[in-house]
């Protein structure tokens, strides 16, 4: 198949190529969501692309799954973001006023003071 012209234009992390491969090994939505870094939205919209370019269906096992109990209790956060708690921070050793940055490292978020 010839290389899509839109990689990257319309949406995160757009790779036709990764996406028809990882869907041709059978992989489910959290895996190739993983493997791509982009969220379950991002995962179906690129889906969709993907099926409009190649004139053809393609089906991710889990992507069109209810969220289990454990994505539910994180949704509250979605809205306001992570929120610490002025305590964790004061533990921490970050104090009112202070700035940080947010590293994200494969499976970890780190905090630090700027």
């Amino acid at each position: 198949m010839a290389k899509s012209k839109r990689k990257g234009t319309y949406t995160h992390n757009y790779d036709p190529d990764r996406l028809r491969q990882l869907i041709k090994e059978q992989r489910g939505a959290k895996e190739i969501m993983k493997e791509l870094q982009i969220s379950r939205y991002s995962l179906y919209e690129q889906l969709l692309m993907l099926q409009d370019e190649d004139n053809e269906l393609y089906d991710i096992p889990g992507l069109l799954d209810p969220p289990t109990l454990e994505e539910k209790r994180w949704w509250k956060y979605k809205k306001d973001g992570v929120i610490f708690s002025e305590r964790m921070l004061e533990y921490a050793g970050f104090k009112p006023g202070d700035a940080f940055e947010m590293v994200v490292e494969e499976d970890r978020v780190i905090l630090k003071k700027i």
